[in-house]
């Protein structure tokens, strides 16, 4: 993540969008078998069915808690998928969806924080593990210094210019001139200092 990235985004919108990230993707095959080690869903020996709380808990219609159902169906969907290697929680909006689906399910307490930080170490942990809306700020106050100091060196390069051309039309000839007086470089001094700032 760099000041680009984040650029059109307010702090808050920034931390919200790259904090869910994990490092990698969740292996599907990781996921379930973690969902089986804690007894929430696996499946059917025989039919290939998924079982498990979080099985009946999909299936039921809990007012109120429509849109952890509707996370649960949609990860439960993906894992179905024959080609379906991993769930891409290293990227937006999956990112965002796993985050909003764990949050519920420890919401309503289905799981708690533990199995959280298993699920999200299944992809290598939280890409910025760090990150607030102070880490943010950090970033775009050190690209404002960059930016800063990048006008400052460009103005001095402008600087510098005016003062090599002026060195070469009044001072670089009195070098070479033999008969130049004291008063021959205070004149080319005094002209090279009237004409520096251009209008």
């Amino acid at each position: 993540m760099n000041y680009d990235d984040i650029k059109d985004m307010t702090n808050e919108e920034a931390v919200a969008y790259y904090g869910p990230m994990t490092s990698s993707y969740i292996p599907c095959s990781d996921l379930e078998n973690l969902l089986g080690w804690a007894g929430l869903a696996k499946r059917n020996a025989v039919t290939g069915a998924w079982e498990g709380v979080l099985i009946d808990f999909m299936n039921e219609p809990y007012l109120g808690f429509e849109a952890i159902g509707e996370g649960l169906r949609e990860l439960f969907s993906h894992l179905n998928k024959p080609r379906s290697t991993g769930v891409d929680s290293n990227e937006q909006p999956w990112a965002g969806s796993m985050a909003d689906l764990l949050g519920g399910l420890e919401a309503v307490g289905l799981i708690d924080s533990r199995f959280t930080a298993d699920v999200v170490a299944l992809a290598g942990g939280y890409a910025y593990p760090d990150l607030d809306v102070n880490a943010v700020q950090l970033l775009r106050d050190e690209h404002d210094a960059q930016v800063a100091e990048a006008a400052a060196r460009a103005d001095f390069d402008i600087k510098l210019a005016r003062y090599n051309e002026l060195y070469n039309i009044h001072i670089a000839t009195l070098a070479v001139d033999q008969d130049a007086d004291d008063s021959s470089w205070v004149a080319a001094l005094q002209a090279m200092s009237d004409n520096f700032i251009q209008e």
